[in-house]
């Protein structure tokens, strides 16, 4: 039985991402990232929407099914804070990880599962983020050791290019076994770590 626990790394991937979040200008908001599905403005969303779905599902809630809303960019950094808060309260019990949630797209997952899934969404979309606006200095390299692990233990191989090409994780990208941390896990998550906005645009 898996009993790796990622709930640490969760936690600090919130205020990685709003560290990132607070260094974006009113003027990215409408460039291109390396998540085909999001430009800048719509990634912020999705980082906080994605971000309060972990809270509200160690909550016991029920996830929503709707698109996450629109967030404006000077509040966006506070909101990824107060949820990573809130995240660590709900994800607080260690009886949480074995509990099991219905996903809206219809897959069950443990808890355990579900911490893993966020850490790597929240980091991946966070790297995304620093990308597209210029700020992969501000990357977490053990962030992003850890984030990997989580990935690794639950990105299975149908889940690669599932609804579209990139979408929700393209192929692995080959990376160097020495790499840094940051883009080995960029690698994994179907991001090429070489991605700018120049030659994607």
């Amino acid at each position: 039985m898996d009993t790796t626990d990622h709930r640490a790394a969760l936690a600090r991937a919130y205020d990685h991402a709003a560290d990132v979040v607070a260094s974006v200008r009113p003027d990215q908001l409408g460039l291109p990232t390396p998540c085909p599905d999001f430009d800048v403005a719509a990634l912020v969303d999705h980082l906080v929407g994605a971000g309060r779905r972990a809270v509200e599902i160690a909550s016991g809630e029920t996830p929503p099914t709707e698109e996450f809303p629109h967030v404006e960019l000077a509040e966006a950094p506070a909101r990824l804070r107060s949820a990573g808060s809130d995240a660590r309260r709900a994800w607080r019990e260690d009886a949480r990880l074995g509990q099991e949630t219905t996903m809206p797209w219809g897959e069950t997952y443990t808890g355990r599962t579900l911490v893993d899934m966020y850490c790597a969404e929240l980091v991946a979309h966070t790297w995304d983020l620093a990308a597209a606006t210029g700020q992969r200095e501000r990357l977490d390299q053990a962030l992003a050791n850890e984030a990997l692990e989580a990935a690794r233990a639950m990105l299975k191989p149908e889940y690669r290019d599932q609804m579209g090409p990139g979408s929700p994780f393209g192929a692995e990208v080959a990376v160097a076994p020495d790499a840094a941390p940051v883009d080995r896990f960029a690698g994994f998550m179907g991001r090429d770590p070489r991605w700018t906005e120049a030659a994607n645009a």
